[in-house]
């Protein structure tokens, strides 16, 4: 709608404006949503599942020997495991059957067995000096590093 005037020219002219203005609006609105939705994954979401898998496969790895604490605050020792469940002593004879997801987290993770270090012995190291089979003889064959020097009543955990 043209007109001979010129306020309605420039009417119509803001009208097209404003209807461009809002298109481009529309598309700058999809755009944030799309990146506040990458965001929340990124702060959110991944960290959150790679906890998860960290949890689980700690649940997972769990061996006879560890030191655990349930998601209850109970702390005890494992001594059993099957795929679902986990057999825990918490005190002296007192065992308990959980679940694997209730393990919260390894407070100690089992001991495994030091590897075989083979030690080389030269026949020099290995032949009894006179030195040596003198004191032998005598019975001093003690040193000071080998004496006890504990209570005898004292008992060994």
């Amino acid at each position: 709608m043209t007109t001979t005037t010129k306020g309605t020219t420039v009417l119509a002219t803001a009208d097209v404006l404003a209807q461009e203005a809002a298109g481009g609006s529309n598309l700058m609105f999809i755009i944030m949503i799309v990146g506040f939705i990458a965001l929340m994954y990124f702060v959110m979401i991944r960290p959150q599942k790679k906890r998860q898998r960290e949890q689980q496969s700690m649940q997972d790895n769990v061996q006879p020997g560890a030191r655990v604490m349930t998601i209850g605050g109970l702390y005890g020792t494992v001594v059993d495991s099957d795929d679902e469940t986990i057999t825990i002593e918490a005190s002296d004879d007192t065992f308990l059957v959980f679940a694997r997801q209730a393990i919260a987290k390894v407070v100690t993770p089992a001991e495994t067995e030091p590897e075989a270090v083979e030690e080389t012995v030269t026949e020099a190291d290995a032949t009894l000096t006179d030195e040596d089979l003198e004191k032998l003889a005598n019975g001093d064959d003690k040193t000071d590093g080998d004496k006890h020097t504990g209570k005898s009543d004292r008992k060994e955990y």
